[in-house]
């Protein structure tokens, strides 16, 4: 826990450092990729009124135009969840650090397949555990528009009871110039041993491209 808390403070306060010097930082490089940052909220409201959860990430990343990889991506999420067990509201901390990397296949100038994979762990305090998901999907861009569908499937990597879903996510993205972006991602998801929703969420993330 301790590490995990450090390591978030060094990164958050390096990439604060870079944000406020962006001119010196536009066209950059970072061992031949495109440095971003990206800053994500998400509002997520648990099925048949089991509760609710707000989680705030940070997520740098590193992308390469003409690498077999496209992005690499690190993933700081803190998360409070509130949750209702027979009318009882119980609030949890919830912390992940995460590596994500991603790979596009393009169709043509407006169409892309892409498929992400992840793994991470994710500590609260009631358990932790390591997990991963892949997703795969269609993205289209048009312009300063883009929009894109796609299929999540997580994981835990050590058999812990309660976290494997299945997730459909799409929305929409615009891209204000070269270096500003903003995305909005709808998400429900269901438990895969149950088969039934596990929740819904909305998702905003802004990216900005040095």
């Amino acid at each position: 826990m301790t590490i995990f808390i450090s390591l978030s403070r060094l990164v958050s306060a390096a990439l604060m450092c870079c944000l406020l010097a962006p001119t010196a930082w536009a066209d950059s490089e970072l061992w031949g990729g495109k440095p971003s940052l990206g800053l994500e909220f998400e509002h997520q409201k648990m099925a048949f009124g089991a509760g609710h959860a707000n989680s705030l990430t940070l997520v740098p990343g590193l992308s390469f135009e003409d690498g077999f990889i496209h992005k690499v991506e690190l993933m700081l999420e803190g998360e409070r969840e509130n949750n209702v067990d027979d009318g009882v509201s119980q609030k949890m901390h919830v912390k992940k650090l995460a590596l994500r990397l991603r790979k596009n296949f393009e169709l043509d100038e407006t169409w892309a397949l892409f498929v992400r994979g992840l793994v991470g762990r994710e500590l609260t305090t009631v358990e932790n555990f390591n997990y991963t998901y892949v997703d795969t999907g269609i993205h289209f861009e048009r312009g300063a528009f883009g929009f894109m569908a796609g299929l999540r499937f997580q994981r835990t990597l050590d058999g812990t009871a309660g976290h494997d879903m299945n997730k459909f996510r799409f929305g929409p993205s615009y891209d204000f110039d070269a270096h500003h972006e903003i995305e909005f991602r709808f998400v429900r998801a269901w438990n895969v041993q149950t088969r039934k929703r596990d929740s819904d969420a909305l998702i905003a993330e802004y990216t900005y491209k040095f």
